[in-house]
C-alpha cells in the first residue's frame, strides 16, 4: 500500500536540518544507538517504520546514508538511530569513530512509505526481520506500547549469534506489558548452551504461530533475498500483496 502525503509536508521533510547528538548507547559489540536532540522540533513527527537521510562530510566528500528511526513517535523530542557497524563501509565507521555527544548531524526526513498507521492498518501485525532490520520494527512495537493498544502483534527476529542480539531485554518485557504481543527470536549460529530457537527464520515456523495468513498485515525488513523469499511465500499462501510491506537493508534501500 502506498500512502501519499500532502505536498507541503513532503517538501518540509526534504529540508536539511542539523541536530546534535545527546547520547550514544551501546546495544551490542558493533551496534550503537545515536540519540539526536529534536526538542526544537526541527524534524517533523514520524510514523513508526520511517527513516531519515543523513549527510556526512567524510574526508571532504558529501556522503548520504539512510537509517531507520528506532524510537517511538510518542517521543518526538528525541530521535534514535540504531546503527550496525560495517567495517568495510564509510558511514557506519564514521559514526563509530567520529560521532559522540555534542556532535552535529545534518539530516532530512522523516521519509519512506514503510510505516505502520494504526487507523488504516487494523489487521493483526506480523513483523519479520533479520539482523539490523529490527530497528524499524522496534519503532512500531514501542509505538504500540505508547498507544496502550492490545493489538495482536507477532515479532519474528533472526540474528546470527548471541552477541548480535539487540533490544532483547526490552522486547521480552513488552510481552508482559502487551498481552497481544508475541516475540520469537532465532539464532543461526547459536552457542551450545543456547536454549532458544535455532536456525534461520523458517516460513513454516512463522505461519504455524500466527492467525490466518490472509487476515494479517506483514512488515518485512532485511536483505533483499530475505524480503523476496518471504514476500513470495506469503503471496503463494494467499496473503494479498497490498498487506505486505517490505524494506531492504544493505546497499541500496528499496521500499515497496
Amino acid at each position: 500500500m502506498i500512502l501519499s502525503k500532502p505536498e507541503d509536508e513532503r517538501k518540509q521533510n526534504e529540508k536539511l536540518v542539523t541536530l546534535s547528538v545527546c547520547d550514544v548507547i551501546q546495544e551490542a559489540d558493533d551496534v550503537c544507538t545515536f540519540r539526536l536532540d529534536n526538542q526544537a522540533g526541527l524534524l517533523s513527527p514520524h510514523q513508526p517504520g520511517m527513516f531519515i537521510k543523513v549527510c556526512l562530510d567524510i574526508r571532504g566528500n558529501e556522503v548520504w546514508r539512510s537509517f531507520s528511526i528506532s524510537s517511538s513517535p510518542f517521543q518526538p523530542e528525541q530521535i534514535d538511530l540504531t546503527i550496525k557497524r560495517n567495517r568495510e563501509g564509510q558511514a557506519s565507521n564514521y559514526f563509530f569513530e567520529q560521532v559522540q555527544r555534542g556532535s552535529q548531524i545534518r539530516l532530512k526526513g522523516p521519509l519512506g512509505q514503510f510505516y505502520y498507521d494504526p487507523e488504516l492498518h487494523t489487521e493483526p501485525l506480523v513483523l519479520l526481520c533479520a539482523g539490523i532490520g529490527i530497528t524499524p520494527m522496534m519503532s512500531i512495537v514501542r509505538y504500540l506500547k505508547d498507544l496502550d493498544q492490545n493489538r495482536a502483534c507477532f515479532l519474528f527476529y533472526g540474528a546470527r549469534t548471541h552477541q548480535d542480539i539487540i533490544f532483547d531485554q526490552e522486547t521480552r518485557q513488552l510481552m508482559t506489558q502487551l498481552p497481544g504481543f508475541h516475540y520469537f527470536l532465532t539464532l543461526s549460529q547459536p552457542v551450545p548452551h543456547w536454549l532458544g530457537y535455532c536456525g534461520h527464520l523458517n516460513f513454516d515456523f512463522i505461519i504455524s504461530r500466527i492467525p490466518q495468513v490472509t487476515s494479517c498485515r506483514f512488515f518485512l525488513c532485511g536483505p533483499r533475498e530475505f524480503n523476496q523469499e518471504f514476500s513470495d511465500r506469503l503471496q503463494e499462501t494467499g496473503a494479498p500483496s497490498e498487506l505486505i510491506h517490505s524494506e531492504q537493508f544493505h546497499k541500496k534501500r528499496k521500499i515497496s
